[in-house]
Formats: C-alpha cells, structure tokens, sequence
C-alpha cells in the first residue's frame, strides 16, 4: 500500500511539474517567432478531410492557386491576369490539398485562429490583407502573429504592398476648391446657423485612442457641435442620418465645409492608420485637428494645413490656439494658401504615383484594379518568380513578415490634460488577452498541432494568472 500510495503521488507530483513547465515555456516564449517548423505534416490529417479536394475542376486549371480563406475580397473564381502571369484565385476550400495552391489569403478582420488551414505544409505560404484598425483584431499587433505571414498588405507603408493612402482619391482630389468657403462666407455661416468654431462626428463611441475622452475635454474650452452619437449635441439633416451613407454625401461634406475646423481622431493611433476622417476636412476646406498616426506629418499636403494635437502640451493649449485661428482671419486663410499652390509633400505625391490600385472609396465607377485586385496581382507575381527560380535551378526567395507590417500600440487613456498617459478601461484586459492567446497559437502552429480554439483561450488565461500572481505581467 506505502508503494501504490508513493506511487500515485509520485505520478500526481510528476503531473503537475509537466504542466507547470509547459506553461513556463508559453510564459518565457521558448521559441522566436520565424520560420515555421513543417516537419509534422502527419499529425492532424483530419483537419484536411473538411475540404477534400473536387477532382472536377482539377483539369480545367494549370495557374499556381491563391485561395481567400477568410472574405473580404467579394472576388469570384477567376483567373487573374497580372502582367505576363496568371493566377487562379478561389474562395473554393475544396482547393486545400490542391497540389497547385501556393498561397493561403486572410482578411484581417475576420482572420479567426479557431478556423485555419492546419496542418501547414512547408510549400504553403499565408498573405495577410488588413485595412482596418487593430480595433478589429488585436492579434496582429504581436509579433507571434504577424511573423507567421510570408506577403503582407496594410496601412503600414513598412507592409510588402502598402495601402496609406487608401482612402485620398488623388492630388487632384484633394487641392480641390469645389466646396472651399472662403473665410468670410464661414463666419456668415457660423452666424446665421448657429455653428460652433468646432466639428465632431462619430458613432462608434468606445476606442482604443478614447476619442470621446479628448473630445469632451476640449468641450470644456470651446464649443463643438458634435453629430453623430457619441456626445451628441446637434443633429445632422434627415438626409444625412444613415451613418454609413451620410461620409460620402456631397450634402455632407458642404456641411462640413461650413465650419472653421473638424476634429479628426482616429479610432486607433497606428503609424500609418489615416481615415476619411483627416482627408475630408483637407478635401472641403476645413482645418482638420488631427490625433492618430504618430507620422502623420509625412502625409500633410503643405507643413501649414492641419493642427497636429501631439504638437501641444495640453487640451487647453490647443483650444487656445483654434480661437486664435477663429478670431483672426489672415491667419487661418494661411492654412489654405495650398489650396491654389498645389501639394508640396513629396512624399505624399511619390505614395500617390507609386501605388498601382485605384481609389474607389468614394466612387463606384472606377476602371482599374482595386488594393484587393492589386495585392492578388502582387502575391502571384511573387509565386511565379519562385516557380521560374526553382525551374531555372536558382535559390528560391524567401519572404517573411515583420511585427512593423501591422503592429500597433496598446490602447490608451488620456488624463486630464488630454496627454495619453493611462491605460484604457475597455480595451487593456482584451488587449493582454489577445497577447497570450497569440503566444499560445504560436506554439501550436509551430508544431503543426491541432488549434481547438477552447484549448487556446485556456492555455493564455492561465499563463496570465500565472503572470499576475508572480506580479510579472505586462
């Protein structure tokens, strides 16, 4: 019996000493991000039996394949032209095991660790798409996660096909005087409608850059007239209440024309992440008050043309300095001297003449290739140069992401002068979570395990309470 007792807590000792470590392994990241280790196929083939290959279409397709396995492109099963190469391009899962598909495609924000082409193997490479804000997904601001991409397209201008300035039309767009309003005709406005010197409109009222938290600081110091639903205090016109619509309305912007200034803070403060929300006001005639891409100053059309929050010490300095601006007249006209001068950002103008997509934000009738086509056209020209190298007897090429092609910063709080010293409320603990969930998916990924995506969330709560309880967690 002492045996059997010796040996039962042997066993249980021996447990939780395996458990332990391999939690320290997750804790300590064991392993770098890189390349991926494929050397297990084997394991998982069920996994693949979900989307066996149909043998029909087989013949009719001689192209490397690129399959989307998350939306986002609204692309039909087509063969792509791009220069003096084709691709097949496939929503169709029932490519997985296709001898011929290359290229796995995600969409960032319905990119999903619980539904991925697992097992990877070593011939199969995964391209990442994300326009929008890590807001969507948390995932890809840590490097687990960016890393296990080989072709990337972003807001980041750091990306392999980069998209900062997917939403301006053009330079032509932008010096546009079709709603400017001279100074003069704004005061009669502001006047006659009862308009504040300020502009807010937003709806989503929960972000990670706590835009609502600075917008009602500088309500202590200025008036705005904010639409919108988030600190609502004046409505739009019936005509332009459909949130969605109302952004690319001309009604709209001869509204926002009206005004001196437009608030234009982004919903997340990512290098590179620039909305609608800063070229409108630039586009209309109206000076934007920008808070988002830390290198928003190289997208400026001239150094006078927008004012730059991080340019200021407090919320009150800033709002000192708008009715400044308001109460003189020559100095905010300065601030569209632009306007008739044209664009002297070079670097603004070499992003606009470089990119090989066209706009189509604000217009459904565009000709070109849109940033989906685009990028499509990119990762197979990539794959065929690889398929000549390899026939030529020349080393292949090898790409792999990097943290810069996406990752953001932690979501923030401002204090009360408006500085982003403290972490945010909302957002942090979804943050942390997604950081250990993408240790954890890196770990399995890396050893071609099976990802459950139950397993997953537990192994990053108990590596965070593990964290939290030797008080290391950052």
């Amino acid at each position: 019996m002492r045996i059997e007792r010796a040996f039962r807590c042997f066993t249980l000792c021996f447990f939780i000493l395996f458990v332990a470590m391999l939690i320290l392994m997750f804790v300590l990241g064991s392993e770098e991000p890189g390349t991926l280790n494929a050397k297990d196929d084997e394991i998982a083939q069920e996994s693949f039996s979900k989307y066996e290959s149909d043998s029909s279409m087989e013949p009719n397709i001689g192209d490397p394949i690129i399959l989307w396995w998350t939306d986002g492109s609204d692309q039909p099963d087509e063969d792509r032209i791009c220069g003096d190469v084709r691709c097949f391009i496939t929503g169709n899962r029932s490519y997985m095991n296709n001898p011929l598909t290359k290229v796995f495609m995600f969409y960032g924000t319905t990119f999903t660790y619980e539904d991925l082409p697992l097992p990877r193997k070593p011939h199969h490479e995964w391209a990442l798409l994300h326009d929008e804000s890590p807001t969507n997904n948390f995932l890809f601001s840590f490097e687990e996660v960016m890393t296990l991409f080989n072709h990337t397209s972003t807001f980041k201008r750091e990306s392999d096909y980069p998209l900062v300035t997917q939403f301006l039309k053009s330079s032509e767009w932008l010096t546009s005087t079709k709603h400017l309003l001279d100074v003069q005709e704004k005061n009669r406005f502001a006047e006659k409608l009862k308009l504040s010197p300020v502009m807010f409109t937003n709806s989503d009222c929960s972000t990670g850059s706590d835009r609502d938290g600075f917008v009602q600081l500088l309500m202590q110091h200025i008036p705005v007239d904010s639409y919108g639903l988030c600190l609502h205090n004046k409505d739009l016109p019936p005509n332009l209440r459909d949130p969605l619509e109302n952004m690319l309305h001309e009604d709209f912007f001869r509204l926002v024309a009206k005004y001196k200034f437009a608030i234009a803070i982004e919903n997340a403060l990512c290098d590179d992440y620039v909305t609608e929300k800063f070229w409108r006001p630039l586009h209309v005639g109206t000076i934007p008050i920008v808070l988002g891409s830390p290198k928003i100053k190289d997208l400026l059309p001239s150094n006078r043309s927008a004012i730059i929050v991080d340019d200021y010490e407090s919320v009150e300095d800033i709002a000192n300095y708008i009715k400044y601006l308001h109460s003189h007249d020559e100095e905010y006209e300065k601030y569209f001297e632009w306007k008739k001068s044209g664009i002297s950002n070079q670097y603004l103008l070499k992003l606009l003449k470089q990119r090989d997509w066209e706009f189509d934000y604000y217009t459904d009738d565009y000709t070109g290739m849109n940033f989906f086509e685009g990028f499509e056209c990119f990762v197979c020209k990539r794959v065929h140069e690889n398929l000549k190298r390899f026939k030529t007897g020349q080393e292949e090429l090898k790409f792999h992401a990097r943290l810069e092609h996406y990752g953001c910063p932690p979501p923030v709080k401002v204090d009360d002068k408006g500085q982003r010293t403290l972490e945010s409320d909302i957002f942090m603990d979804m943050f942390t979570k997604q950081k250990y969930i993408a240790k954890a998916l890196r770990y399995h990924i890396d050893r071609n395990l099976p990802v459950d995506g139950e397993q997953i969330e537990k192994i990053a709560d108990e590596m965070i309470e593990h964290l939290r309880r030797n008080k290391k967690l950052i």
